[in-house]
């Protein structure tokens, strides 16, 4: 098996989450093109898409690690559900901390009502 193979094989997973990973560069932009003007909710934002994208990228390189196993027979089925399960347990830690952040970001731009 050479590259080409892992790359049709990738394809799926890829296509699937350029959406994700684009939209959430549109975000990141904007944050950070307008972060003098959103205060503390633009370092919150961009810290978040941040995120986003990153734990999106961990989960393709988790997608990567599992077919380039499966493709050169190396790893065992135990050790490729260990690694696909610790990748799949940073990809939700990375998303949750990036939702919270961007919940901190929206919250932190909402003007504070009187009681």
């Amino acid at each position: 098996m050479d590259s080409n193979d892992l790359f049709v094989a990738m394809l799926g997973p890829l296509m699937s989450s350029a959406p994700h990973v684009l939209v959430c560069t549109a975000g990141l932009v904007l944050c950070l093109a307008r972060r003098t003007v959103l205060g503390s909710a633009g370092v919150y934002g961009s810290l978040g898409f941040a995120l986003l994208i990153g734990g999106s990228l961990v989960g393709l390189a988790g997608q990567a690690w599992f077919l380039w196993g499966q493709m050169h027979g190396e790893a065992t089925p135990r050790s490729l559900a260990l690694s696909i399960g610790a990748f799949g347990v940073v990809t939700t830690v990375m998303h949750a901390i990036a939702m919270g952040l961007l919940i901190a970001a929206i919250l932190a731009r909402r003007p504070a009502r009187a009681a």
